[in-house]
């Protein structure tokens, strides 16, 4: 809060981060790209406005923490579905491959470069510096929005009480924060983008074909398969299902029976059927109903002890 509100005459740069072709073995594997940067001639009084924003967002995350109205946790993908969300933050240490962002920490000068002429640009960073080398850094998102050059629409502003075209590209720069990285934590304002800044999305897509590659191995079979891993694929909030399905397992134990038995105390919206070989497995018949099968491999199933009520339960706080 003492960088992000003071105004004395820290060094501010403002600096897109670029997704770039990798030649690292480890990336490719990962299926993470490389990012190279630079920095844009932002004007200083555009700079200190971002600065302000961010401060005002920070100021609320540590009232919401000094008056109790929200928890802080760790960043984990089950927290959004938590009733009321917690503030979160990150450990960089957390981030695959986070060497990508260190430059941010550790180079003090980027080539001057461009919104116009750039492509592939996946955030923008504000980051502000003090005489001891201290440094706060404001991540924004990167949306081709922000460029209205990036349309064949005509451009036109009033002049002389008239509007008129006019050929410059407009750049906008949103009035918003998704995270702000200090002193070794990562703090969280905007759940999506901070997992899209950070590639949390590659990750998720490597629980999900480790999941999908474990059910193909094990005694469980999902007959629509192909249709069923399309639908996970494009759905983001399967995807992060993922990670706590890779982590329980229970797709390499599943019996029929128990599956039966789910299914039938739980109305799900899927079936069990035998196919042609004579093997049984789960059919989805409607693709909408895929959340059924997430929820039978994540254990989202519980029965109360006092009223034997059946509950399906998503954002689920383990007690020993």
């Amino acid at each position: 809060m003492d960088l992000l509100e003071s105004n004395q005459d820290f060094y501010r740069d403002y600096i897109l981060g670029v997704e770039v072709p990798t030649t690292d073995s480890l990336l490719a594997e990962r299926n993470l790209t490389a990012l190279e940067y630079h920095e844009i001639p932002l004007d200083q009084g555009v700079r200190e406005r971002i600065q302000s924003i961010a401060a005002s967002r920070a100021r609320g995350y540590l009232s919401d923490i000094e008056d109790g109205s929200r928890d802080i946790r760790e960043y984990d993908i089950t927290n959004t579905e938590q009733d009321t969300v917690p503030l979160q933050y990150a450990d960089p240490g957390s981030i695959e491959h986070f060497e990508r962002y260190e430059p941010l920490l550790n180079e003090e000068y980027f080539d001057t470069g461009s919104y116009d002429n750039l492509s592939d640009i996946s955030f923008q960073a504000l980051r502000i510096s003090n005489e001891s080398d201290e440094h706060v850094i404001i991540f924004q998102k990167f949306s081709n929005r922000q460029i209205s050059g990036n349309t064949d629409d005509l451009r036109i502003s009033e002049r002389d009480e008239q509007y008129q075209e006019f050929e410059d590209t407009v750049i906008t720069i949103p009035e918003r924060i998704d995270c702000i990285l200090y002193e070794d934590t990562i703090y969280v304002f905007a759940s999506k983008k901070f997992e899209d800044i950070f590639d949390y999305l590659t990750q998720y897509e490597r629980h999900a074909n480790d999941v999908l590659t474990g059910i193909d191995s094990s005694e469980l079979r999902i007959h629509n398969m192909g249709e069923f891993v399309d639908s996970i694929l494009g759905d983001r909030r399967a995807l992060r299902k993922m990670k706590s399905i890779e982590e329980r397992g229970l797709y390499s134990s599943l019996n029929r029976a128990q599956v039966e038995d789910i299914v039938d105390d739980y109305d799900l919206g899927i079936e069990i059927q035998t196919d042609d070989d004579g093997e049984w497995g789960i059919h989805i018949p409607d693709l909408r109903k895929k959340w059924d099968v997430i929820r039978l491999l994540d254990d989202d199933h519980l029965e109360s002890s006092l009223t034997s009520t059946q509950y399906q339960v998503y954002g689920k706080d383990q007690r020993d």
